[in-house]
């Protein structure tokens, strides 16, 4: 990092501000934060590879991803209602009853194999088809045929006339869970557009620090400068020996501001560090990259219209509501009561052996059919009537969230635009401060040198000098972290999200 000392008039004082600024601006290239208490060399880090290793490692990030999986899961839980269902069962036992009339039954053996396939069709039709088979054998002088095969084939239909009834309410689950994994990857995007201007932010702090720690070396050499010349005017008698105290209280008091900027880049760099996942904390960090100023104000209508209509937040609270929308008609429709028509036929042989039983159900079967209607209903249906009651509010909640969001989402465009402007105002204000301070301070010394001023008069102009600099960068500072703000506020994350 090099000081920024500007060279406006030629003169002596001048060019010993020069070489200060070239003495500062190496030494503060190569100094690492006295708060590492380390070795190590420090890590050059540039902005854009700040920002991609943030988005490949910061945990916010991936539980943002680990969301929009468990979305995922959940759409596919839903889709599990119109699965194709197969069941089968075989079961055997044994009965011994007491008779109760002459040659009743003393023993019987039954075996059973079932087996069974069922489908629910979108319009809430259910299909159902079943083979049944089984064995019945007793010692009876009644039974007309034992041992007894039985073989038989049915089908059953189900169809719902209020509660449950098509399309639209028996996917209501699935097109809910669809519109809640469009809502988590919005919600993704937003956490990386968050992580990003926090990262771009945090990088500028980090900038900000290492040049307050320029300004405040700056400010100390000149100090111990000033000392020094001090020193030499009371050798030489042009000084009273009580002159030395002021510039060594203020080296003094410059070399405690030092020490509190070194904490400030340690403060910064592991702000950095957090939401870099970096678990190397011995190492500094050293930014390579400075604040690239655009004096161009954003347009406020198109920065509004890009954040309305991009901003992932907006756009996942957008598919929250449609899915609060969705379950809302689904919990009505759960108020109805349940009217279902209801149909079934079936085929059966029975024989004396499993193969004669078999062929009786292809060639002369024994046929049954059902038809009917089934009605139930809660007559206090307190359940439904409060689930629906819960879906109407939570979709007015979700309503008033987007709309809330887009209210602030105006306010904040307002509000980082106009800090733009005035960033950029402060800037060309702070330059030509800078400018005049150092005017100001060239004055004092070559007054000083001359026997005009006093210490004190130069270690002012010292002073404001230095804190001209320093308000000067910052102003840039603020500048870039503006328009990192201005890039969150509509969504925009520049870079490949891993």
């Amino acid at each position: 990092m090099t000081t920024r000392i500007r060279q406006h008039h030629p003169g002596s004082y001048k060019k010993y501000l020069k070489v200060i600024s070239i003495t500062i601006g190496l030494s503060v290239f190569f100094i690492q934060p006295l708060s590492a208490l380390c070795q190590d060399k420090p890590v050059e880090l540039s902005l854009n590879k700040a920002i991609e290793t943030a988005l490949a490692n910061n945990l916010s990030v991936q539980l943002s991803r680990q969301d929009l999986e468990i979305a995922r899961g959940a759409t596919e839980a839903e889709q599990g209602i119109f699965d194709n269902l197969f069941e089968a069962s075989v079961g055997t036992g044994k009965t011994r009853l007491t008779p109760i009339v002459q040659n009743g039954i003393l023993d019987e053996d039954a075996h059973s194999l079932n087996a069974s396939v069922s489908k629910r069709l979108t319009t809430g039709t259910e299909l159902g088809l079943s083979w049944n088979n089984g064995y019945n054998s007793n010692n009876s002088s009644y039974a007309l045929i034992t041992p007894l095969y039985s073989s038989g084939v049915d089908l059953t239909i189900s169809q719902p006339l209020l509660k449950g009834l098509g399309s639209e309410v028996q996917t209501a689950g699935i097109r809910a869970a669809e519109k809640n994994v469009e809502t988590a990857i919005f919600l993704v995007h937003r956490e990386a557009a968050e992580l990003t201007s926090q990262v771009r932010k945090a990088y500028w702090e980090l900038v900000s620090s290492w040049q307050d720690i320029e300004v405040l070396e700056l400010s100390l050499t000149l100090a111990k400068q000033l000392e020094t010349e001090t020193s030499t005017k009371i050798e030489t008698g042009l000084l009273a020996d009580v002159e030395i105290y002021q510039p060594q209280a203020e080296v003094a008091r410059r070399e405690q501001n030092l020490i509190g900027g070194e904490r400030a880049v340690g403060v910064a760099e592991d702000t950095l560090r957090y939401l870099l996942n970096n678990e190397d904390w011995s190492r500094a960090l050293t930014p390579t990259d400075r604040p690239q100023i655009v004096k161009e104000i954003p347009d406020l209508s198109s920065v509004l219209e890009r954040a309305l209509t991009n901003r992932p937040d907006i756009r996942a609270a957008d598919m929250k509501t449609d899915a609060a929308e969705i379950t809302s008609l689904s919990m009505r429709n759960n108020t109805l009561p349940s009217l279902n028509l209801f149909g079934s036929m079936g085929l059966t042989g029975n024989e004396a052996s499993y193969g004669n039983a078999v062929d009786r159900l292809t060639s002369d079967s024994d046929t049954r059919w059902q038809v009917g209607v089934n009605f139930s209903h809660s007559l206090e249906n307190s359940t439904a009537e409060g689930q629906y009651r819960q879906a109407k509010a939570l979709l007015k909640r979700a309503k008033t969230s987007a709309d809330l969001l887009r209210q602030q989402t105006r306010s904040l465009a307002r509000q980082t635009v106009r800090d733009i402007k005035l960033s950029l105002k402060a800037i060309e204000a702070t330059r030509k401060t800078t400018i005049f301070s150092e005017k100001r301070l060239e004055a004092e010394q070559i007054k000083f040198d001359v026997g005009r001023a006093t210490t004190y008069d130069v270690l002012v102009a010292q002073e404001a000098y230095s804190a001209a600099v320093a308000d000067e960068y910052r102003a840039r500072i603020i500048y870039a972290q503006s328009l990192a703000e201005l890039d969150r506020i509509q969504g925009i994350v520049r870079f490949h999200i891993p």
